[in-house]
C-alpha cells in the first residue's frame, strides 16, 4: 500500500512539474513579446496594437501596447476599437451560416434567387452557378476584389449603388469568369451576401448581424454601424508614417466594415474553436463550423466558408482564418480547431502588417518548440528612414543618404522599391513634387527593369510641370510593361501615339509547348506554366492561375500584377530554368523533370 502510495505521489508531481514548466514556457513567450513588440511599433511607426494569444481554450495574452492617440497620451486598452478591414468577411459568415442553418438559406441555391433588389449582370456565363457557397469561398468567379472607404465628408452609396458601381472606384460586380472553376477573392461577392442577408431577414444588415450574431457572442462593443458609441473608444487611424488620417466609413460593411475590440475579437476567435468543451456558444453547430474551416471545391485548398486556411509548412499544423487591412489598420486572426489554439492581433497603423507577421511567425515558431531569435526578423522600412532624414536636413542630399545607407546598412533596411514608392506618393499626396520626383529618381535608378517607378516618375514629373521628361518616363514604362493600361491612357491624353511602343508577338507552337512544365523558385514554391490553345498561363503554389502575354520569344508578362516571366535556354536549346521579376527582385529556378 506504501509502495503504491509512493507511486501515486511521485506522479502527482511528475505532473505538477509538467505543469508547472508548461506555465513558466508560456510565462516567458509573454515576456519576450513585452519586450519585442513596443521596439516593433518604433521600428514601423505604428502607433499602437493589441493581441490576444489563446493556449487549449484559454487565454493567456490580451493586451494593449502603445498608444490610439499619441497627442492626447491615450494608450491602447483591450477596449479600444480597431477596424478588422477584410476579417470583416468571416464574421458575416456567420450571419449567412445560421440563416442556411435555420432552413430559410440554402447553400448551394443561386444568389439570385433571393436577390429582388439588385441582380447579376448578363454576361455570358450562367448566374444561376453563383450559389451562396460559392460567394462564402470566393469561387463564383466574380470581379472586384476589395473596396477603399468613403470619408465622412461623403454621402454614402446603397448596397444596390455600390454593386452597380459606385463604390469610389473599383466598378460594378459582375461575373468575369466560370463559376465553380477558381478561387478568385471578391469583396464584391460578399456585398451580394450583405444584400441577401437584407433581403431574407427583412432588417438591415448591421442590425441583423448586432442582434443575431455579435450580441450573442458578448461581442457588445463591436458593430459595422460607426455611431457616437464606436467612435468615442476607437483608436485613430494612421497612414504608413504614423501621421493621422481621416476615418473611413463603408457601405460594403460584410467586406470591410466591422470595428471591434481586442476584448471583443477574443471571444469570436473562442467560439470559433468548435471542439472545445467550454465553447458554449448557441449560434452555429460544432458541424457547421467545421464546414466553414474545410476546403471548398475548387478554392485550391486555401478557403472555407468564410474562413481561409493556412498550413503551415514542413509541421502538421492546419489554422483558420483570415486578414484584414483598411487604411491605416491591419488586423490578423488564425484558430487551431484541433488544439483549441488562436492568434488575434490588431493594429492602428499603415504599417501594421509588419507588426502582426513578425509576432505571428514567433508564435508559430514557439507553438512548434523552436526558438525564437531571428527567424522572424523584418527589417523597418528604408522610406522612414529617409523621411526623418528629410525632414530634419530638406531634400537637397537625399540621394547621396540613400547610396550610403544601402552601401553601409543593407540589411538594416528594405531597400524594395515599393518602399520609395510609398514614400514618393506620401509627397505627392502632400503637394510636394519636387520631393517626390527626387525620391522617384531615386527609384528609378535602383531599379531600371522595373515598370512601376518609371510610370511613378514619370507622374511625379507632369505633376511639376516637366511634360517632355514625364512622357520619356511614361514611354518606358509601358515597353517595360504593355499591360501598363494607365500609362498608355496618360501618354495617348498627352497626344503621343503608342502604336510603335509594343507590337503583338508571335511565337512558333513549339517553342510554347516547349515553356509548358513546373518550375521551382524556392522549396514549396513553384510555377506551372500550362496552355491552353494559344494562350499560356502561369499558376504559383496556392495561388490562382493568370494568364501571361508574351513580350519577346522567351519573355512574358502578367496583366494582374507587375511581374515578368522569362524562360532562360541553353546552348542546345533546352529550356533550363525561369526567371521571376517582380518589384525588382529576380529570383531563378530551375525546370523540374517530369
Amino acid at each position: 500500500m506504501n509502495k503504491q502510495l509512493s507511486l501515486l505521489l511521485a506522479l502527482l508531481l511528475s505532473f505538477t512539474i509538467s505543469a508547472q514548466k508548461e506555465t513558466k514556457e508560456i510565462e516567458q513567450f509573454v515576456n519576450e513579446l513585452d519586450q519585442k513588440i513596443p521596439q516593433l511599433l518604433n521600428d514601423f511607426i505604428v502607433p499602437g496594437t493589441a493581441i490576444a494569444l489563446i493556449e487549449n481554450g484559454e487565454i493567456i495574452l490580451q493586451k494593449g501596447y502603445g498608444y490610439s492617440n499619441v497627442d492626447k497620451g491615450v494608450k491602447v486598452t483591450n477596449t479600444t476599437g480597431f477596424n478588422i478591414g477584410s476579417i470583416s468577411k468571416t464574421v458575416a459568415a456567420w450571419g449567412v451560416m445560421k440563416l442556411v442553418q435555420e432552413g430559410k438559406i440554402d447553400l448551394d441555391a443561386p444568389a439570385e434567387k433571393y436577390l429582388t433588389r439588385w441582380h447579376l449582370p448578363k454576361s455570358e456565363f450562367d448566374s444561376d452557378k453563383v450559389t451562396i457557397r460559392r460567394l462564402l469561398s470566393h469561387t463564383a468567379g466574380l470581379s472586384l476584389h476589395g473596396y477603399p472607404g468613403w470619408s465622412p465628408k461623403d454621402d454614402l452609396p446603397t448596397i444596390e449603388e455600390s454593386l452597380d458601381g459606385k463604390n469610389n472606384g473599383p466598378g460594378r460586380v459582375e461575373i468575369i469568369m466560370e463559376p465553380g472553376t477558381k478561387w478568385k477573392y471578391s469583396g464584391g461577392g460578399f456585398s451580394i451576401l450583405q444584400l441577401i442577408i437584407e433581403e431574407v431577414t427583412k432588417q438591415k444588415f448591421e442590425d441583423y448581424m448586432q442582434t443575431e450574431i455579435l450580441n450573442p457572442l458578448g461581442m457588445t462593443s463591436s458593430s459595422y454601424t460607426i455611431d457616437d458609441k464606436i467612435l468615442n473608444s476607437t483608436s485613430l487611424e494612421h497612414n504608413g508614417f504614423g501621421e493621422v488620417i481621416d476615418f473611413e466609413l463603408f457601405t460594403a460593411q460584410a467586406a470591410a466594415g466591422l470595428h471591434t475590440t481586442i476584448t471583443d475579437f477574443t471571444k469570436f476567435a473562442q467560439a470559433s474553436l468548435y471542439a472545445n468543451k467550454n465553447n458554449h456558444q448557441q449560434i452555429l453547430s460544432a458541424s457547421y463550423l467545421q464546414q466553414m474551416m474545410e476546403p471548398a471545391p475548387a478554392s485550391n485548398g486555401r478557403y472555407g466558408l468564410g474562413y481561409g486556411i493556412e498550413s503551415i509548412n514542413g509541421t502538421s499544423i492546419t489554422l483558420a482564418g483570415h486578414g484584414g487591412a483598411n487604411t491605416g489598420w491591419h488586423a490578423f486572426l488564425r484558430v487551431n480547431p484541433v488544439t483549441n489554439d488562436g492568434f488575434i492581433m490588431v493594429t492602428n497603423g499603415g504599417a501594421g502588417h509588419n507588426i502582426y507577421r513578425q509576432v505571428y511567425c514567433d508564435w508559430i515558431y514557439w507553438k512548434t518548440g523552436e526558438p525564437m531569435g531571428n527567424r522572424c526578423n523584418i527589417v523597418p522600412s528604408i522610406a522612414n528612414k529617409l523621411k526623418n532624414f528629410i525632414e530634419a536636413e530638406g531634400i537637397d542630399n537625399i540621394e547621396s543618404q540613400y547610396i550610403e545607407l544601402k552601401k553601409n546598412e543593407a540589411n538594416g533596411y528594405n531597400f524594395s522599391e515599393d518602399q520609395l514608392n510609398q514614400l514618393g506618393y506620401h509627397y505627392l499626396g502632400n503637394d510636394k513634387a519636387d520631393y517626390a520626383v527626387a525620391i522617384f529618381k531615386i527609384n528609378v535608378d535602383a531599379f531600371p527593369k522595373s515598370s512601376k517607378v518609371y510610370d511613378s516618375y514619370g507622374e511625379a514629373l507632369l505633376k511639376r510641370g516637366d511634360k517632355e521628361k514625364a512622357i520619356e518616363n511614361y514611354q518606358k514604362s509601358v515597353e517595360l510593361n504593355p499591360a501598363n493600361e494607365g500609362g498608355i491612357k496618360v501618354l495617348k491624353d498627352l497626344g503621343i501615339n503608342t502604336d510603335g511602343l509594343f507590337k503583338e508577338i508571335i511565337i512558333d507552337e513549339k517553342i510554347l509547348q516547349s515553356y509548358i512544365g513546373k518550375y521551382e523558385l524556392a522549396p514549396e514554391f513553384v510555377i506551372t506554366i500550362s496552355k491552353d490553345g494559344s494562350q499560356m498561363k502561369a499558376q504559383a503554389t496556392g495561388q490562382s492561375e493568370f494568364e501571361i502575354y508574351p513580350k519577346s520569344e522567351n519573355a512574358f508578362y502578367l496583366k494582374v500584377v507587375e511581374a515578368q516571366v522569362t524562360f532562360n535556354i541553353d546552348e542546345d536549346g533546352k529550356v533550363v530554368s525561369m526567371t521571376l521579376l517582380q518589384g525588382g527582385k529576380e529570383t531563378t529556378g530551375l525546370k523540374l523533370k517530369d
